[in-house]
């Protein structure tokens, strides 16, 4: 008998509530906007697999479909972050603050 691979948004998000990032961001913040992050998180990533699957564009392109000129902008804060964190911390283990 095959194993379905399906799987709920509820149980999606509970699963990602239960990574090491979601247990930092639920410290940092609250347990309310980590889980309302987590939701949200898995119905975009629901949404990108499904325009990628049905629309066979790559994430680049479905990323600058759906974000337009503020992709760019979101790439250069996200990418200076990270380099500055990086550029900052003695240990480049740590992903998140």
């Amino acid at each position: 008998m095959e194993e379905s691979t399906d799987i709920s948004i509820k149980q999606a998000t509970q699963e990602l509530l239960h990574t090491a990032i979601f247990q930092n961001i639920s410290k940092r913040t609250n347990e309310m906007f980590a889980q309302k992050l987590a939701f949200w998180l898995v119905r975009y990533i629901l949404l990108i697999s499904s325009m990628n699957e049905s629309l066979n564009i790559n994430l680049e392109q479905i990323l600058s479909n759906l974000h337009g000129e503020r992709l760019k902008k979101i790439v250069s804060i996200t990418n200076n972050s990270v380099n500055s964190t990086h550029n900052d911390s003695n240990n480049s283990d740590y992903y998140i603050w």
